[in-house]
């Protein structure tokens, strides 16, 4: 008997040890995983309201929980990943998840989306019509030359009823070439996507990326048209694939918190940008 109480106690000692080292190792790895994310967090941006978005309504979040953030300007969409690739910068938000995909792929660069956030559509903008029943036939309409947001306007002219496309699963993909009914023969005139809001003292109707339109203040409660984007078109936060589950988890969770959620509700800055599908109903 004396043996099995000997025997009891030494079980209960090693269960007791057994759970402070768990506890300990959990604390350790808490204490490792936020180690891993550094004091300042440096987020790449280019021109839009996305930087925007993060200082007003993520920033105040992180810097709750004892972090700052510095943001890197980038003025073109190849940098900003090369320098998250590279360890440069921590974050970025400057792109669709389908643009992301297609550089990790073509360049082989290790990058991960976390999540997606409220989206600013491509606009259809005029500075002569308020309608297409007031554009006439044979308008010149500028459309991006790049073969994503081109295939993007010529969905949305489609879904505006200007034009119909060859094949109806085709605006993924979609040229001028697949362009299959235009009744008033409007010619379609491809440009660089920052030059369109430009033009538009010298074309009649401009299909403008959301970026480039929010940069050159354009009023979308004015506009012919606006995209209702869809997921793989949603800009996301992007990071490093080795910072996934830290610097990646942090953004994750501001962006999916009750306080980012209410911010960009209650900012009428945003009002124009498509949600995403896991954003809460009202």
């Amino acid at each position: 008997m004396k043996f099995l109480g000997k025997l009891s106690k030494a079980l209960l000692l090693g269960a007791a040890v057994f759970s402070l080292a768990s506890c300990g190792d959990e604390k350790k790895e808490d204490a490792t995983t936020a180690s891993a994310i550094p004091s300042t967090i440096k987020v790449g941006v280019v021109p839009g309201p996305y930087r925007g978005m993060i200082d007003k309504h993520v920033k105040p979040i992180l810097e709750a929980k004892g972090y700052k953030i510095e943001f890197v300007e980038f003025t073109d969409y190849v940098q900003p990943d090369a320098a998250l690739d590279s360890g440069d910068i921590d974050v970025n938000l400057m792109q669709h998840k389908k643009y992301l995909d297609g550089i990790v792929e073509n360049q082989g660069l290790k990058l991960k989306d976390v999540i997606n956030v409220p989206t600013l559509g491509l606009g259809v903008f005029s500075d002569k019509y308020k309608s297409f029943d007031e554009v006439p036939e044979g308008a010149q309409i500028g459309i991006p030359t790049d073969a994503v947001n081109l295939s993007r306007a010529l969905g949305i002219a489609r879904d505006l009823g200007i034009i119909t496309l060859k094949t109806e699963n085709n605006d993924q993909k979609a040229s001028i070439a697949d362009i299959k009914d235009n009744p008033k023969n409007f010619k379609f005139v491809p440009m660089e996507a920052a030059q369109i809001s430009r033009s538009l003292d010298s074309i009649d109707v401009g299909f403008v990326p959301g970026n480039y339109a929010y940069a050159a203040g354009m009023d979308y409660t004015k506009a012919l048209g606006i995209e209702k984007v869809s997921e793989p078109i949603k800009n996301v936060v992007a990071v490093s694939a080795k910072n996934e589950n830290t610097i990646g988890k942090l953004f994750k969770d501001a962006v999916e918190s009750k306080e980012f959620v209410d911010a960009i509700n209650n900012d009428h800055e945003f009002d124009a940008f498509t949600r995403p599908a896991w954003w809460p109903a009202k």
